[in-house]
């Protein structure tokens, strides 16, 4: 006999959405819906600060209720990049980015000479290794390093974070 019990769920404080139960076989649906609009205003409240959301995910905690796998609770998080931003992600008391003009130049040609040092670094180390694997990795790390040059002399705004984990994953 199929049991499909139905399962009732509460928002958190504060939280948007309606507090409405579902049956189990339809419970992974329900918390779903809910979790997906949460990440939606999140993206949303970082659009606003002019950021973006930089990691995240939903999980669901799944548990047999009746003859079902049925979701009984879901939890949304994300982790928020606002450019310009220092410390805890605010801007200055006038509402523009911590960083000016002069200064983002200034920052943005420190970055490039940085990758290319280490481009520089990854050539000569290429050039002495035997090791075939050890080449190809090194080839991959400078193709990415490359890229990377290529998007700041471009002009595209590429997150400092996303720089600091390209050159630290460069042996």
């Amino acid at each position: 006999m199929i049991s499909n019990p139905v399962l009732g769920y509460k928002l958190d404080p504060g939280e948007p959405g309606i507090a409405s139960g579902a049956p189990a076989s339809q419970s992974i649906l329900r918390v779903l819906n809910q979790e997906i609009a949460n990440y939606l205003d999140f993206k949303k409240e970082a659009a606003e600060q002019g950021g973006f959301i930089i990691s995240g995910g939903i999980y669901l905690d799944l548990r047999k209720r009746g003859s079902f796998i049925a979701a009984v609770a879901g939890k949304t998080k994300v982790w928020i990049y606002v450019p310009g931003s220092r410390d805890k992600g605010n801007t200055g008391d006038t509402g523009e980015p911590v960083n000016g003009t002069d200064q983002g130049a200034s920052d943005q040609d420190l970055r490039r000479s940085k990758i290319q040092q280490k481009i520089d670094e990854l050539y000569r180390k290429l050039a002495y290794e035997k090791d075939p694997l050890e080449r190809e990795k090194l080839s991959e790390q400078i193709i990415m390093l490359t890229m990377a040059m290529n998007a700041l002399m471009f002009g595209m705004k590429m997150p400092e974070f996303l720089i600091g984990m390209l050159l630290n994953t460069v042996v």
